[in-house]
C-alpha cells in the first residue's frame, strides 16, 4: 500500500512539474515572430544585390539596424533566455558585416556568403520562434 502510495504521489509530482515547465516556458510573440521573418526575407534580397558595393553596403546597414532592433527587442521578454542569446549573436553577424563595410569595399562573394549566414540562422531561428506554444 505504501508503494502506491509512494507511485500515486511521485506521478503527481512529475505531472505537476511538467505544468509548471509549461506554464513558464517563453509564449510565442507575433511580433518577435514577425521581426525576424523580415530579418531572413532581407537577408534572401539582399544576397542577390551584392555585386553593387553601394547598395549593398547600404543593405549591411539596414540589416544590421534591424538585428540590433530584434536584440533590444527580445532581450526584455521574460523567461526568454535562450531567444536573447540567438538575437545578440545573430546581431554580432550582421554588425561584423556592417563594419567591414566601413572599412572599405567588399567581395561579392564575402557579402552573399555572410547574408547567407544571417538568413540561415533567421531561418533557424523563425522555426524556433513559430513552435513556441500558443
Amino acid at each position: 500500500m505504501k508503494k502506491l502510495i509512494a507511485s500515486v504521489l511521485a506521478l503527481g509530482m512529475l505531472n505537476g512539474c511538467a505544468l509548471i515547465d509549461a506554464y513558464l516556458m517563453t509564449k510565442f510573440d507575433p511580433n518577435e515572430y514577425g521581426l525576424i521573418t523580415t530579418i531572413r526575407a532581407e537577408a534572401q534580397q539582399f544576397k542577390s544585390e551584392c555585386n553593387d558595393n553601394t547598395v549593398s553596403k547600404t543593405n549591411a546597414i539596414k540589416i544590421a539596424n534591424d538585428t540590433r532592433t530584434f536584440e533590444l527587442y527580445s532581450e526584455n521578454i521574460p523567461r526568454n533566455e535562450n531567444g536573447q542569446r540567438a538575437s545578440k549573436l545573430l546581431n554580432e553577424l550582421a554588425q561584423g558585416l556592417s563594419q567591414r563595410y566601413q572599412a572599405g569595399p567588399v567581395s561579392p562573394v564575402f557579402c552573399k556568403l555572410k547574408f547567407e549566414s544571417i538568413e540561415n540562422s533567421a531561418t533557424v531561428m523563425q522555426h524556433t520562434l513559430g513552435n513556441r506554444p500558443r
